[in-house]
């Protein structure tokens, strides 16, 4: 080792052969004025300077101004001198005064009789650590701002609890939080309450800790109560050593796209729905087409019946009977007139604007007179009777209370089995004129009780083809514009009773 000043004679020592070959480390010994008195190759190497250049100068100069300047040197060889041993890290300046960061450590060295000869300076170059670890904390402070800073996405952290440690400018902005009021509170603060008793938060940080990652959608809560839509982000965080440590959360605001989506989906909705009811419509013609000619097709049985038989026995019946059958068809004719002023009668219903003439009316006449129409239509129905103790007077319009009638026996002839009967009883009593229509066929369902009277609901029958399903909803429509009503009761057991009520005749 060059310069060996204050050293005894003789060979080169072990100790002093190690120091001299070793060139990554500079390694010196100062005076107790902090002097060089020796430099190895690493010295020279690390700092610049030869021997000849630096034995003999303070080791000041290998510091930078400013430290130099704040005395840090000397306060370095104080401190050595008083515990023995001085270490830290910092700026050192090369000969060509460029600088490196060091480690350095400096030792004091006493004599045996602990009197201070001078300090031992180890000092290495750790400017390429200090570099890295330069970059990486830049880079994490980087890192941090830009977390901090933005403003869009919520960005924080949790623990493997789920607490949240961390909690950035876009968590504050979204979620309405100040740091102080949730750091230390557990995420599932966020969560709306029926999610809570779902356990969605723990299920949420499970599937993230098994797998690595979990991403949901879902409205979240803020701090003042109110709800948004998120798009939610979980990370597994882990530790070198692969135990879990927290994890990262992202939360992005998506109540905009949500309410836009959901408009989009309610104009496709209500489209789907218009082109529903078109079809409807278009159904509802059709049926309404199907309604008349079932209606026409009774009346104009009826009027051909009476003509065919007017016809075969022309000769043999004497003028009153042929008056009598002629009359008849003419009154069936202008039934077939009075269905057209129904099928006008069904727009007025939907409108609300049906018109309606009160005037006394004997129910047993027109229930008698439907009946015979019907049993000229239907030649091979049951037996049909009407039951009543002479005229029934109710206060009502006589051509739509025909209808009613009409359309309720007709609905029970189509549901008698072959020769079952059909009873019709007309009675006045408690302020109304009662006719109850009974038949012994099968009954009907209790769900399709009231649902038969809704336009278009056709039953299963037997023996006669399908109705429009416009029958008794006029029936019943027509009724209740009297101040009247239609009700029906009916089972497996005793058959089905169709009720019509209207209001009867003050005395």
């Amino acid at each position: 080792m060059v310069g060996t000043d204050g050293l005894d004679g003789g060979e080169v020592s072990t100790v002093e052969l190690l120091v001299s070959s070793v060139v990554d480390y500079a390694i010196y010994v100062l005076d107790p004025d902090g002097l060089v008195t020796t430099w190895n190759p690493g010295a020279e190497r690390l700092q610049g300077y030869t021997a000849d250049e630096i034995i003999g100068r303070s080791f000041t100069t290998f510091y930078t101004e400013r430290d130099r300047d704040e005395g840090y040197p000397e306060r370095a060889l104080a401190i050595a001198a008083a515990d023995g041993r001085f270490e830290d890290e910092g700026w050192r300046v090369h000969e060509d005064g460029s600088q490196f960061w060091a480690n350095g450590v400096i030792t004091a060295l006493r004599g045996e009789d602990g009197r201070l000869v001078g300090f031992g300076n180890v000092t290495r170059d750790h400017t390429d650590r200090k570099r890295a670890e330069d970059a990486i904390r830049e880079s994490e402070e980087r890192f941090r701002l830009l977390v901090s800073e933005v403003a869009d996405y919520a960005i924080y952290l949790l623990d493997p609890g789920g607490t949240v440690s961390s909690w950035n400018l876009g968590a504050q902005r979204l979620k309405g939080y100040r740091p102080d009021e949730i750091i230390g509170r557990h995420f599932s603060a966020f969560y709306t309450a029926e999610d809570q008793r779902d356990g969605l938060p723990a299920r949420g940080l499970a599937k993230a800790s098994s797998e690595g990652r979990w991403e949901n959608e879902g409205w979240r809560v803020r701090s003042d109560g109110t709800r948004f839509w998120a798009d939610v982000v979980i990370t597994r965080l882990l530790g070198d050593d692969g135990e879990l440590r927290g994890y990262a959360k992202v939360t992005r605001d998506l109540t905009d796209r949500k309410r836009s989506d959901d408009a989009l989906r309610g104009v496709l909705e209500r489209e789907r729905d218009a082109a529903e009811q078109l079809r409807g419509v278009d159904r509802m013609r059709r049926e309404l087409v199907a309604m008349i000619a079932h209606d026409l097709r009774g009346p104009v049985s009826v009027v051909s019946n009476l003509l065919e038989l007017l016809l075969d026995q022309w000769n043999e019946l004497d003028d009153g009977t042929r008056r009598e059958r002629v009359v008849r068809s003419m009154a069936r004719a202008d039934a077939l007139g009075g269905l057209t002023d129904d099928i006008f009668d069904l727009a007025m219903i939907d409108a609300g604007a049906l018109d309606v003439v009160a005037a006394p009316i004997d129910v047993r006449e027109i229930a008698c007179d439907i009946v015979e129409d019907i049993e000229l239509a239907h030649p091979t129905a049951g037996p049909i009777s009407v039951m009543a103790d002479g005229p029934v007077w109710a206060m009502a319009d006589a051509r739509r209370t025909r209808q009613v009638l009409d359309n309720v026996v007709s609905n029970a002839v189509k549901f008698s089995m072959g020769d079952d009967p059909i009873e019709i009883s007309v009675a006045a009593h408690g302020g109304e004129v009662c006719v109850a229509v009974h038949n012994s066929g099968p009954g009907i369902p209790l769900i399709d009780q009231e649902r038969i009277f809704d336009r278009f609901v056709r039953l299963p029958q037997t023996g006669h083809a399908a109705g429009s399903g416009l029958g008794l909803f006029i029936a019943r429509s027509l009724a209740e514009a009297q101040g009247g009503r239609v009700s029906v009761i009916s089972s497996d057991a005793a058959g089905t009773t169709f009720t019509v009520a209207l209001p009867a005749v003050e005395e």
